[in-house]
């Protein structure tokens, strides 16, 4: 049974992917569907050469993180149709893998479409958002998803295609955050579907609120319980104080510094990549920022107040 691992960016993105396929086994196959621009590698498809009916009109639609985004799971059929290939797994190009991930297709042998939430518990709210946020931009994070080779699978892949054609924008008010926020619907719609909670899983700036980041005798755990598996760089790479923040506090920034070193073996420049959280931030009035910096620095100022501190005038 084998396995295909793929991941989906511009040309101009391609260093990311370089540096996750380092980080996977050597005798993992491993593809980058490519949407725009031209890369001349052997692990590269097109998005051209594949039969996506409507394409130029998704091309008019589109910006280019819509398009890549809309994209996935017309490559993830293609990759999937081809001869021997039972699973086939995603991950972000901005992903770096850290652990053994034979634990990812042993899941696929029994579920059929395998999903990581975009947080485990409740928490009121976090320098990322509060509650609402993940309702609003989606609970299943769409950075990283597997699937095995069935018909059930193959229906929700068309269902998704179907949707992503023209509905793939980023457009909060109109219930549309790319790919992500239809995954709500993949648990009820489909059978045999996994969510895994693990806090190892799928690592990133959304999650980065409920999860500690330490390391020992050279491996990383989360919350010194669960080895850390992969972790998410996509919107860690934001020079926003209240992203830089949450990434110190959470232990990462040594993760995000020994990535960036990574990423500029090959290529000399950071490109930009797709962030909800600084996305937000930016479409904020500036008044609004300010006061909410201002709101902010109160409450950070009432945590640290020392309890044994008592006002008596």
């Amino acid at each position: 049974m084998k396995t295909l691992i793929f991941t989906v960016c511009t040309a101009e993105q391609y260093p990311f992917a370089k540096v996750l396929s380092d980080s996977l086994p050597e005798n993992i196959m491993f593809k980058v569907g490519i949407v725009n621009g031209n890369v001349s590698e052997p692990d590269v498809v097109l998005l051209d050469k594949l039969s996506v009916d409507g394409l130029n009109k998704m091309r008019e639609r589109y910006d280019n993180e819509s398009l890549v985004s809309a994209s996935k799971p017309y490559f993830a059929e293609f990759f999937l149709r081809k001869e021997g290939v039972e699973n086939v797994i995603y991950f972000d190009p901005t992903v770096q893998i850290m652990g053994d991930l034979d634990v990812i297709i042993q899941t696929l042998q029994t579920a059929e479409i395998l999903l990581t939430p975009r947080l485990t518990g409740k928490f009121g709210t976090s320098i990322y958002g509060d509650e609402k946020l993940f309702l609003n931009t989606g609970m299943y994070d769409a950075g990283f998803w597997g699937i095995r080779k069935t018909e059930n699978v193959l229906r929700f892949l068309k269902w998704w295609q179907d949707r992503l054609a023209d509905r793939a924008h980023f457009d909060l008010c109109n219930g549309m955050n790319h790919e992500q926020l239809w995954l709500n619907y993949v648990p009820i719609f489909f059978e045999n579907v996994a969510v895994n909670k693990n806090k190892g899983w799928n690592v990133g700036l959304q999650n980065l609120h409920e999860r500690v980041l330490t390391k020992k005798g050279g491996k990383w755990t989360v919350n010194q319980m669960e080895p850390l598996l992969f972790f998410n760089f996509r919107e860690c790479l934001s020079d926003l104080p209240a992203i830089k923040k949450l990434i110190e506090q959470s232990g990462a920034e040594v993760l995000r510094a020994n990535f960036i070193e990574q990423v500029t073996k090959y290529s000399s420049q950071i490109q930009t990549v797709f962030s909800l959280r600084a996305t937000i931030e930016l479409t904020l009035p500036a008044w609004k920022r300010e006061l909410r910096k201002q709101l902010q620095r109160i409450v950070d100022k009432i945590n640290h107040f020392p309890l044994y501190h008592k006002i008596t005038k």
